[in-house]
């Protein structure tokens, strides 16, 4: 039995098709023919759009499948919003669990967001198209549709893709790579050595023409199943499945053991310190907060909001918490420094379930010590620790501490918890 989301294969064929087919065969070829008789239009829509959105995409699975699909344009979360979708089976090496449908839309609009930043396209053109293809948003058509988008994005960059030079087993594989382990960079080292100079739109139908293993994740061996089913829920544990949160990043002190610069903007492996901790939190959240007390241009292209505390003198990262718990939108707050580029999701998935579970605020505890700067906070301690401020306490983790706080354990040699906070430390 073919992917079957409806329930009514033998009365309506595949996904409802118009022409009711059931055979793969004869679906492919009329999806293809449907995809190539809309492609030039579909060109043409996506170079007149000014700001590629969530709803342009929309559009654009509807222009390009609208002949065979009736339901084209509506994504999961319309057309089957209790539904998970999955690549292969939990034994397959490749088995890939897509986003829930209530996810669709944050992280397909996320990943158009970074992919019209032309710069970071250029450096991290694997995450934008996975960040895509882990959205998944159509029940078909996702292949084709990302696939477009994908090329434009780089086309406005300034760069394309030498998909020829792809491989019909080894693109699907750093895919599915890309999706189960997000921030690693497989799909980055994949396509890197094929990235060319910009092609010109007239070229591209027969590029995709010669595209071996287009479908990529799309078609072959998908299957359902229902998201109130326990198993699947667990399947989506982790960032996927927490409650939403906020970002709090830390760059207000003075980095007096850096010589007075700025930590964050500190070049480390040809970046800056804050782009790493952004490249790995970005796709956690819609509220990234960077509290900062200089360079506020510099930093603005990091994050949805800036603040700077209110007290001169650079007086600790205490008045930066404070400051960045009253602009917070959501009820969890994550607490990182701007100077720990090795932090990774998994850490802060961690927190957030030992927060989330205690109904307080979490902290890693490493060695007996604890390392405030690693922590979730719920926003209702901001009285707790405005009132530790006026009775002046300038400690953070004292004040934390002052409210229940639960332990995240980590090893002395965790080099997830590194903080670069000084020239030698950079060096090694």
């Amino acid at each position: 039995m073919m992917f079957d989301p409806f329930d009514d294969f033998q009365s309506a064929g595949y996904l409802r098709n118009v022409f009711k087919l059931k055979d793969p065969a004869q679906i492919k070829k009329m999806e293809h023919l449907a995809f190539e008789s809309s492609l030039e239009d579909a060109i043409t829509l996506l170079s007149t759009c000014q700001h590629i959105t969530y709803q342009t995409l929309l559009e654009l699975h509807q222009l390009l499948f609208l002949d065979f699909y009736p339901w084209a344009g509506k994504d999961r979360a319309e057309l089957v919003p209790r539904l998970a979708v999955f690549k292969g089976t939990d034994s397959d090496p490749r088995h890939t669990a897509f986003c829930p449908p209530d996810q669709i839309q944050h992280w397909a609009s996320h990943a158009l967001k970074l992919g019209q930043d032309q710069q970071r396209l250029r450096q991290h053109p694997g995450e934008v198209l996975g960040l895509l293809a882990d959205a998944h948003p159509f029940l078909d058509g996702n292949g084709r549709t990302i696939l477009l988008v994908f090329m434009e994005l780089c086309h406005r960059a300034g760069f394309a893709i030498d998909w020829s030079r792809t491989l019909k087993d080894d693109y699907p594989s750093a895919l599915s790579a890309e999706i189960n382990h997000p921030s690693k960079g497989h799909l980055d080292n994949y396509l890197k050595p094929f990235l060319m100079d910009v092609s010109h739109r007239a070229q591209w139908p027969e590029v995709i023409g010669a595209i071996q293993g287009l479908d990529g994740l799309d078609k072959d061996n998908i299957r359902y199943e229902s998201l109130d089913d326990p198993e699947v829920q667990a399947l989506y544990q982790g960032y996927r499945s927490l409650p939403s949160c906020s970002l709090l990043i830390l760059a207000g002190g003075r980095g007096q053991r850096m010589g007075g610069r700025d930590k964050g903007l500190i070049d480390w492996q040809g970046e800056p310190l804050v782009a790493h901790v952004h490249r790995v939190v970005r796709p956690l959240s819609d509220d990234l907060v960077i509290s900062c007390n200089r360079n506020q241009d510099a930093y603005r292209a990091y994050a949805d909001q800036l603040v700077g505390d209110a007290e001169v003198d650079f007086p600790g990262p205490l008045a930066g918490v404070i400051a960045g718990l009253k602009v917070a939108r959501h009820e969890w707050v994550v607490l990182l420094a701007c100077d720990a580029p090795l932090v990774d999701r998994t850490l802060i998935q961690d927190l957030l379930q030992v927060a989330v579970a205690g109904d307080t605020a979490a902290m890693v505890r490493q060695g007996g010590y604890w390392q405030p700067m690693f922590s979730v906070l719920p926003r209702r301690v901001l009285p707790v620790l405005e009132q530790a401020w006026a009775e002046g306490e300038r400690s953070l983790q004292k004040a934390l501490l002052r409210d229940k706080v639960q332990a995240l354990e980590c090893t002395e040699g965790d080099r997830r918890l590194s903080n670069f906070n000084s020239p030698t430390l950079l060096q090694g």
